[in-house]
């Protein structure tokens, strides 16, 4: 099984979108692969932001019941690859955890921007940025 983990900054917005639309995604192909996602800020136990739940909802994904979780270095050690979201998010984890670092990547070509406390339209456009990118993904490592 193939274990991917998204980082964001909260694990409100970008990160767990990404970690449904992937598990969906891997699911309906059939792949031995499962995400999750974590913030390099995040509070424990926040739910994800309205309207990342209703950008989620418009792509078939729901995130309602998701709740933050700090990224820990267990789950930088035992995820096959991280995805990050913004550069400074890998050059973060890079030096939290440099030991792992072999195993940081963007998760798309440039930044994907924060939506936190944007319109419905923000979020619905940083939604189907991070979609694209995760079937990119799923599409160039035959998963």
């Amino acid at each position: 099984m193939k274990n991917i983990l998204f980082i964001c900054t909260g694990n409100t917005c970008r990160s767990p979108m990404a970690e449904v639309f992937f598990n969906a995604l891997a699911a309906k192909r059939g792949a031995a692969a499962r995400a999750r996602s974590a913030g390099l800020a995040a509070l424990d136990g926040v739910p994800a932001s309205h309207n990342a739940i209703l950008a989620a909802d418009e792509l078939g994904a729901d995130i309602a019941a998701h709740r933050s979780r700090q990224v820990s270095r267990d789950m930088a050690e035992s995820a096959d690859v991280v995805y990050c979201m913004t550069g400074a998010h890998l050059r973060g984890m890079a030096e939290r955890y440099p030991e792992y670092k072999d195993k940081f990547v963007m998760l798309a070509q440039s930044d994907i921007a924060d939506p936190y406390g944007g319109d419905e339209e923000i979020y619905l456009r940083c939604a189907g940025e991070i979609y694209v990118a995760v079937e990119d993904i799923l599409d160039r490592y035959g998963i």
